[in-house]
């Protein structure tokens, strides 16, 4: 199975939407959206999204008409996950990820880390339903298990 493939137009126009809302001062700076098909965890925890730098030469590569001199970032997100979520937490899933971009003093991209485990903005933003991240992992973990069984009992 491949384990990166393109977004689809669903995750392009939440993207989007997300940009135009929430992060108009970035609409110049070129991001790559990629789902991820394998599950990963950081520090114990289930990772939905992440956001890359591109080295020069990934730049080079990744060349095309919506990006003739690269991409500034490449946002890869957890495909199964993405699929459980509902339309506010993949909102979510965007919003948190837009807030790991800046730009320096002198006009590079670059990427910020967390202020706590998240960002006070976005729990502001969530406080109608500030569980949404645990009810969502354990969502995609239990599908993951369960696609595991399934797996395991085509074998046995």
């Amino acid at each position: 199975m491949v384990r990166y493939t393109e977004a689809d137009q669903d995750l392009v126009d939440i993207f989007k939407e997300i940009m135009e809302e929430r992060f108009p001062t970035y609409a110049n700076l070129k991001f790559c959206l990629v789902y991820d098909t394998k599950p990963r965890t950081k520090e114990g925890k289930m990772v939905f999204a992440s956001t890359e730098l591109p080295s020069a030469k990934l730049k080079y590569f990744s060349t095309d008409e919506e990006a003739e001199d690269g991409y500034d970032y490449i946002m890869f997100v957890y495909l199964r996950s993405w699929q459980l979520a509902s339309t506010e937490d993949k909102r979510r899933i965007i919003s948190h990820e837009l807030r790991h971009v800046f730009i320096d003093e002198t006009g590079n991209p670059k990427l910020d880390g967390h202020e706590i485990s998240d960002f006070y903005i976005e729990i502001e933003l969530n406080k109608d339903d500030p569980e949404w991240l645990r009810k969502l992992t354990e969502l995609t973990q239990d599908v993951i298990d369960q696609e595991k069984e399934m797996a395991k009992s085509h074998f046995d």
